[in-house]
Formats: C-alpha cells, structure tokens, sequence
C-alpha cells in the first residue's frame, strides 16, 4: 500500500506528555476529545518521531498548512483562477503561501493579499471584498468541523484529501460549505453530544460516524429545500448550488452534494462510478458515494433521493451491487484531490478526454464485494 494512503488503518492519538513542544496542548489531557484554547486547533504533529498526535497549535499555523495543500493540488483549470478562488500569489524566496488575517467582526481567516516578495505580514488585503475568495472561509469551517467529536479518529491524510477541499472533480466552484454547515448543523447538534471522550475506542467513533452520515444522507435533501432525483441532468446542473437552486439533480449531482454535506460536518467522503457498465458505454453509467469509517475503511452508498434506507455494512442492498453489473468487465473508479498519491485519473462520462482529476482504480474492490450477491 502506498505510504500516506487513506485506506490505512485509522490510528488513536496518544503520545506522553513530556514530549509535547513547549506551548502545544496534548488533546489527550483536555476534558472534552476535541476542545482546545481559542485561536487554537486540534492539529496532528509528529512528536518524537512516533505515530502522529493531535495537538492544539494556532489557528493561522494549521491554516497556512490547509491553504498549501489546497494551492499546490489545484486542478489545471483552477490554476488559472487562483486569485479569484483566493489564493495568494504563489510562493516564491522569502514568500509564505499565505499570511492570514482575520476579518474584522466575521472571524474568517483570509489570506492576505500580496503584492511582491517584500509584501510582510499586515498588508492590507484589496477593498470591496476584492481579496476574498473561497478558499479562506474553505479552511476556517474545514479547521472548524475538527470540533465534532466523531472525527477523533479522523487522519491528517483523510482530512486534508476529503474533508478540506472545496471541490469534488470539475464542477463549477462556489462557497457551499459555508451554506450547508448552516442548513446541517440543526440536524447534527443532537449527535453532537460529547459522548466521545479521548479514550473512545475506533468501533465507537465508527458507529458515532456511521450515524452521522445517515442523519445527513436521510435529512439533507428537505434542510435545503427539497431535492428529488432526475436523470439526465448531467453535466447541465451536478454543482452542488445548483442541484440545490433547480431542486434536482442526477447521480453525479445527488452525489456531489452529498459529498460536500458530508465533508461540512467532517467525515471524509467522494465520489466513486463508471463510465460505462460492463465496459459498453450503451448500457449507461452511474455515480455513487464512498464514505470512510474508522477501522472499516471505505464505504458505499447512494444519495439518499436515489437509494432510500441503506446500510454501510451491506453493500449488496444497493440495486447496482450484483453480479450482472460487476461481471470483471465494470471499471469502477474514486476521485482523489492529490495527484502524487493516485493510481491516474478519474474518468467523467460526461468529459471523458477530460484527465485532470485524479482517481484510484476500485474495479478489483468492487468486483469481489459485489460478484458475491
């Protein structure tokens, strides 16, 4: 297995004390699993050379951290976009990527705009909202979804590639997350609850997990005003905005939105498919969700509008999952944000000359599982 890859086993974070860096508070030692001091965050460090801990450490350390892993996986296509999106200038000697500030009365990390390699900390970012873009509030409510306590066991490599990025493949770009975490959070505040404390076992996170991604997948699609599934709708309407603003959407759509619910309230999440049922572009495509649990790995399920009642633990529940589907000629792939830890790319049966998301090759995965039903 590659190292960094996600579908490692998710580990708890413990490490002693004594060895934590003067002015870092071990999450361990803190009442609740996932509280820390204000203008701080639980973030992962690597402590003494042993498995990674969560510490708190500043907001704007952890969210310089965020804003390069977003600006150096940005899509070909967003490259060109890159100030508008709200990235700074890209680095250069004696340029960080980012020099955040915070808005005045709105508490939203910002990066701040740069007008050459001697632009320091403090300069003041462009008038009439000109430097804000999506990328800054993208971090902030990402480092803000680290407060629930089911992502206890989440890993640093599944939160910066599922959870932090504001896009899923090559759908049209907008400020969701800030939109869905608003419509969620009325959903989620019941499970959100403390029951998790620091010692909490992967099975309990688990199943805390498991019930968060089906509280979102049944009660998402009313929170933001009704969404029904539609076929056909792809690529005319599968960005989350507007699946939401026309209240339909396809299997790519539902799924996108999914997805992004998801990654607000900080469980990791993409997309998986075909293009082609055994391998015959004829005979359709289709478009599904992988959610990952602690210590289970990677799961599938349908948008809710599309699926019905599901359990993750039962794959072959869902009506694709069979052996006439999956017949060793059915390629199945998942999007991925980071190029450097990808098999390729991921294939989209709407622009499939189209390479530049990158994917994992599922076939093999789905093929044993779903040939078994």
């Amino acid at each position: 297995m590659r190292r960094g890859s996600a579908d490692r086993d998710a580990r708890t974070f413990r490490t002693s004390p004594s060895r934590i860096p003067i002015g870092l508070v071990l999450i361990a030692q803190l009442s609740d699993a996932l509280s820390c001091p204000g203008g701080t965050v639980p973030w992962w460090l690597p402590i003494g050379g042993g498995p990674d801990a969560r510490a708190c450490i500043s907001v704007a350390d952890a969210s310089d951290e965020c804003l390069g892993y977003l600006r150096r996986n940005l899509a070909v296509w967003d490259g060109y976009n890159a100030e508008s999106l709200g990235f700074p200038e890209p680095p250069t000697a004696g340029n960080k990527i980012s020099e955040l500030r915070v808005a005045e009365g709105e508490g939203v990390l910002r990066p701040a705009r740069r007008r050459g390699t001697d632009a320091g900390p403090g300069v003041p970012a462009l008038p009439d909202g000109l430097s804000d873009g999506i990328a800054g509030q993208t971090v902030t409510l990402a480092l803000e979804s680290l407060k629930y306590p089911w992502t206890l066991h989440l890993t640093k490599e599944l939160f910066l590639e599922y959870v932090l990025p504001f896009a899923v493949v090559n759908e049209a770009r907008s400020n969701w997350r800030q939109y869905l975490v608003s419509k969620l959070e009325p959903l989620i505040s019941p499970l959100n609850d403390q029951s998790l404390g620091p010692d909490a076992t992967v099975r309990e996170s688990a199943e805390k997990v498991t019930e968060v991604i089906h509280t979102v997948n049944k009660g998402l699609w009313d929170a933001v005003g009704g969404v029904q599934f539609k076929a056909g709708k792809t690529p005319l309407i599968y960005d989350p905005m507007s699946v939401i603003l026309f209240g339909y959407g396809s299997c790519t759509g539902l799924s996108i939105l999914l997805v992004c619910a998801l990654r607000s309230v900080g469980i990791p999440a993409r997309i998986a498919g075909t293009p082609a049922w055994n391998g015959d572009p004829d005979r359709g495509n289709h478009t599904w969700v992988e959610v990952y649990v602690p210590g289970r790995g990677w799961r599938i399920l349908e948008a809710g509008p599309a699926g019905g009642e599901q359990d993750l633990d039962n794959p072959c529940g869902l009506w694709f999952c069979n052996p006439m589907h999956f017949d060793g000629l059915t390629k199945v792939f998942a999007s991925r944000s980071d190029f450097s830890l990808a098999d390729g790319h991921f294939p989209m049966a709407w622009d499939m000359q189209n390479d530049g998301v990158p994917g994992d090759d599922r076939s093999s995965v789905m093929t044993e599982m779903c040939s078994k039903c």
